[in-house]
């Protein structure tokens, strides 16, 4: 038994407040997905200020930092490319900041200012056409993070036609900053759901650990391996389910920016287990597209992480990973 503290989207302010089992059940729709909270308060008023935290900071998230809001701050840095700087808050060069975060830790490889990139392959796909050499060339020479001004309050992109997006990471850098609203509030067990990126405090009432299920890359709606997860962040790429259909072809999401092509290899999805969820998401996202040998290579390398990776042939795991798998 759980109560619920159900939501259509962000904005909706009703709430259930029935404490039956002790575990509040919060279901929104937010950055583009459904969303899911599940945590015990230790009393309704907590989980008030849990819920109003969460929602209101999420609200505010999705209206500075969505391209798919016009008049969001990145639409107005975005036109603004070329032309002049644009203010932002100490709060909105936090943002910028994890886009220098991303840059480094992927090896450019995650860079903020592939938008132009992106929106290239959508239009290709829309119309059912490979893009040319010539239009993806002119594409990758506007991906420059290293070339944006930011600081002291601006921030300037310094080519006509280059573009900000924080898909890369928003949702993972979303779900630990409801799991750091939680801490904050006392509440210690606690799972975020943001569209299948994840991280979980505790435990549930009905278990030692929050058992997340992995879907199994060549058939929907089958679980592949259940992990263990507690005091840890979970993140699935891949192009599997997410892909351009172009000829007759299909063509990942994932893009690789040293080619301005999809990505195209033998990796249909990672799955990283990291200490927060914006370093699992940049692991399995690199590891999509440098392919499973060297995408392993670097999750072995990386402290406190580990991955299953679904490839078109079989699956191949970190050497720590039997830690959290419960079963297939």
């Amino acid at each position: 038994m759980f109560s619920r503290l159900e939501h259509s989207s962000v904005s909706d302010q009703k709430m259930n407040t029935n404490m039956t089992g002790g575990l509040f059940k919060l279901k929104f729709k937010a950055l583009g997905t459904v969303c899911e909270v599940q945590f015990r308060a230790p009393s309704v008023e907590i989980a008030k200020e849990f819920r109003k935290s969460a929602l209101g900071w999420l609200r505010d998230f999705e209206e500075r930092w969505s391209r798919f809001k016009p008049t969001s701050l990145l639409c107005r840095i975005n036109a603004e490319a070329g032309r002049s700087g644009v203010e932002v808050s100490k709060t909105d060069e936090e943002i910028l900041k994890l886009c220098e975060h991303t840059f480094q830790i992927s090896k450019g490889l995650n860079d903020p200012t592939s938008l132009p990139l992106t929106n290239l392959w959508d239009q290709a796909g829309r119309e059912n056409r490979i893009p040319s050499s010539r239009e993806i060339e002119e594409a990758k020479n506007l991906i420059s993070w290293p070339t944006v001004e930011w600081g002291n309050g601006r921030v300037f992109l310094p080519e006509k036609g280059m573009a900000l997006e924080i898909g890369g990471f928003g949702k993972e850098y979303a779900v630990d900053h409801l799991i750091g609203f939680a801490k904050r509030l006392g509440i210690v067990d606690c799972l975020v759901d943001l569209g299948r990126d994840v991280a979980a405090l505790g435990q549930p009432p009905n278990g030692p650990v929050w058992v997340v299920g992995i879907e199994d890359a060549k058939e929907q709606e089958v679980v592949a391996f259940r992990l263990a997860v507690s005091g840890k962040g979970l993140a699935t790429s891949g192009n599997g389910r997410r892909y351009r259909m172009i000829k007759g072809k299909k063509f990942g999401h994932i893009i690789d920016p040293r080619s301005g092509w999809p990505t195209e290899n033998d990796l249909l999805t990672a799955s990283c287990l990291a200490d927060d969820c914006l370093t699992a998401g940049i692991l399995s996202t690199n590891a999509c597209i440098v392919g499973e040998k060297k995408g392993l290579e670097d999750i072995e390398r990386s402290f406190g992480v580990d991955a299953v990776l679904q490839t078109t042939n079989n699956n191949i795991h970190s050497s720590n990973i039997h830690r959290y798998v419960l079963g297939s």
